[in-house]
Parts: structure tokens; C-alpha cells; sequence
């Protein structure tokens, strides 16, 4: 039968990866929706601009190929649970943004009358559906997925700061609010949270199976 390795470092990226997302959520509560917008992207410069404008895309959707193919090669078994946290990251960050919140607008649409939003050029800027930033969700899923199947303690700890560095040049582009990246982060925690139980209870489903057969012959 095959044994499950301890989970004591995924606990370790679970937990970081809440506090981020509680630090957020305080920093939000400080200083509002707007405030926070500003004060990250109103601080640029040249090498962030560069920056920025190419690790966004560490949150794009394209990141479940490597992250398939890495399980295909190197750790199969944990198929099932890219799978699942694609389809539960994707269908309920999308979910949200147009249905549940279809009316809420970008920072370039909300406040470019008023305050200065830092545009980069040759950076596309989009105006509708901002809550919450499926860059955000997307990266924490992934992020998280990865900390389980690699299980070592400093992965733990780097993996979830990549994730939140993606949220952060959401921001810093001027196409997501802060509480768009957190909205996204709390998806990317429950998507990976319940991708991971249906991985067990497939890796359950399969050890009865291999026990039954065993029992038989």
C-alpha cells in the first residue's frame, strides 16, 4: 500500500501564505482601497517597471503547463490534483468576477480621472471585471500545489512569496486593487485546499482498491 509522506512543511506554505494574506487584509483596512493602490503604484521606477511587466506573468493561466508537465515527469500521482485545482481555481475566480461581481471596475476605469495610475508602455490595460485577480488566485493555487509536492521546508517559504510578488505587480501595473490580489489569494487557499482533498480521497480510492486485490489473490 502506498504511504502519504507528512504534510508538516505544506503546513508551513499554508500558514506563511495566511498571513500574507492577513497582512494584506490589515494593510487594506488601514488604509482603504484606494489609499493602498496608490501607495504601490504611485512608487515605480525603471527596473520595477521591467520587472513587473514580465513576472505578471508568473500568474498567468499558461503556468499549469509547466506545473503538468513537472507532475507528469517527475510526479505523477499528484495529476489529479493540478487538475482539480485548475478547474476549482479557474470556474470560481471566474465565477466571481462575472457573475457574482460582473460591475466592478479596474483602477485604469475607477480612478484615472482623478488620481495618476502609472501606465506602462506596452503593458495592455484592461478596464472591466477586477474582483477578484485571477493572476492572484491562479499563482497561490500553484504556488501551494507545488509546496505539497515538493514538501521541504524552504520551498515552503519561497513558493508562496513568488505568489504574492505576482499579486503585487497586479497593483503595481495599475490592473488589479490590492483587495482584488487578496479576493484572489483567499481563492487560490481554497482551491488549493480542496484540490489536495480530492487528491486524497482519489489516493484513498486506489490504495482500497490495490488492498482488495491483494486480499483476493
Amino acid at each position: 500500500m502506498q504511504q502519504e509522506r507528512p504534510k508538516s512543511n505544506f503546513g508551513v506554505a499554508f500558514i506563511f501564505t495566511v498571513i500574507i494574506a492577513a497582512a494584506a487584509g490589515v494593510f487594506i483596512l488601514l488604509y482603504g482601497k484606494n489609499e493602498t493602490f496608490l501607495l504601490i503604484n504611485g512608487h515605480h521606477s525603471r527596473s520595477a517597471d521591467f520587472f513587473f511587466s514580465y513576472f505578471t506573468h508568473a500568474g498567468d493561466g499558461l503556468m499549469w503547463v509547466p506545473l503538468g508537465l513537472f507532475c507528469i515527469f517527475f510526479k505523477r500521482k499528484y495529476l489529479v490534483a493540478v487538475i482539480a485545482g485548475i478547474l476549482i481555481s479557474s470556474l470560481l475566480a471566474q465565477f466571481l468576477k462575472r457573475v457574482i461581481f460582473p460591475d466592478e471596475l479596474r483602477p485604469i476605469t475607477y480612478l484615472a480621472e482623478n488620481f495618476p495610475v502609472h501606465v506602462i508602455d506596452g503593458v495592455s490595460m484592461k478596464r472591466l471585471h477586477s474582483f477578484p485577480s485571477g493572476h492572484s488566485s491562479t499563482a497561490i493555487t500553484v504556488a501551494l500545489l507545488l509546496a505539497y509536492m515538493i514538501n521541504k521546508k524552504s520551498w515552503s517559504l519561497i513558493l508562496p512569496l513568488l505568489a504574492l510578488l505576482a499579486g503585487y505587480s497586479r497593483v503595481y501595473l495599475g490592473q488589479h486593487f490590492l483587495t482584488d490580489v487578496l479576493a484572489g489569494m483567499c481563492v487560490g487557499i481554497v482551491s488549493a485546499l480542496f484540490s489536495l482533498m480530492i487528491y486524497r480521497s482519489f489516493l484513498k480510492s486506489i490504495n482500497k482498491k490495490k488492498d482488495a486485490k491483494h486480499a483476493v489473490t
